[in-house]
């Protein structure tokens, strides 16, 4: 077991955790959007950086924009009067983006790869833009219109389980993997990772998100209303650590597409940014899709 990368791994993740934990119980609602969409900005960069990589040519400022601006429009749509409360106005302006790259690339003369471009740039606004946005929906879910507190906490608590159930599940995942992995798992997208720390991961997840659900029944915060209880959190943690495998191994194929070892080096001992969370891209659209058939 490599202890010299564990320690500076646990040191930024406690460190960053301490920020957004911080962020999480004290920021008050309007202040919300801000956080999401600042780290909106920088994963989509650090993408479109591994797609240049690549070689695959994109419009990195306009697709990173593009992501900022669904987490800002989903999020008013949510807190309108009128809105439906689960934030689901992103369709149209999907369209309207989408336009815009078109739009964009028509003055270029001299690009010789049009169709890469565009094709870069919006699987970047979907891969990024698209699944990043379904943490601005669980913030909203369900939220009152008349709602006139500073903080409305399920939106708060869906969010966190949904980042519990991935990073657990990466914790989970390297800590067993390092310590008994033996058979690898896909080595051709990423050598490091074994059965054994999957299974191990899977199980890690799903334990913390269920504990956290458990740990609200008996508060004024219990989701029970909300269809999420112990039980169903059993189930819908096993499939949330699983999509979270599913997210970490996507980016590890990227990177491998790109080859680059990280997405980036803001976040010492764990690379880029969206290193750290790839993983949640998949776990927020399975917590707010359980929401919307559970509701």
């Amino acid at each position: 077991m490599n202890l010299p990368g564990i320690k500076h791994r646990l040191l930024s993740g406690f460190s960053i955790a301490g920020v957004l934990f911080a962020a999480f119980f004290f920021l008050p609602d309007a202040g919300a959007p801000f956080v999401l969409a600042a780290l909106g900005a920088v994963i989509a960069l650090e993408f479109y950086q591994m797609m240049s990589a690549a070689g695959v040519p994109n419009f990195n400022h306009l697709g990173s924009a593009a992501c900022v601006l669904l987490v800002f429009v989903t999020w008013l749509a949510g807190i309108h009067p009128h809105g439906d409360g689960s934030g689901a106005w992103d369709s149209p302006w999907l369209f309207l983006i989408t336009i815009g790259v078109f739009l964009r690339q028509f003055p270029q003369k001299d690009n010789p790869h049009p169709l890469q471009t565009i094709g870069g740039t919006l699987f970047g606004v979907l891969y990024i833009g698209l699944l990043w946005n379904f943490l601005t929906k669980l913030l909203v879910f369900g939220r009152p219109p008349d709602f006139a507190e500073a903080i409305y906490w399920p939106g708060r608590w869906f969010l966190l389980y949904a980042v519990f159930a991935a990073k657990f599940t990466d914790i989970g995942a390297y800590l067993v993997g390092c310590a008994i992995g033996r058979h690898k798992l896909i080595p051709r997208i990423s050598p490091a990772k074994s059965w054994e720390g999957v299974i191990g991961g899977i199980f890690v997840g799903t334990l913390a998100g269920t504990l956290l659900v458990r740990g609200l029944q008996a508060t004024p915060h219990s989701l029970e209303s909300f269809g999420l209880t112990p039980l169903r959190a059993v189930g819908l943690g096993f499939v949330l650590s699983v999509c979270a495998v599913v997210g970490d191994l996507t980016e590890s194929l990227f990177k491998r597409a790109a080859n680059v070892k990280d997405s980036g080096g803001i976040v010492p001992g764990m690379g880029g940014l969206l290193d750290v969370l790839d993983s949640i891209l998949f776990t927020a659209p399975g917590v707010y899709w359980f929401l919307r058939l559970a509701a």
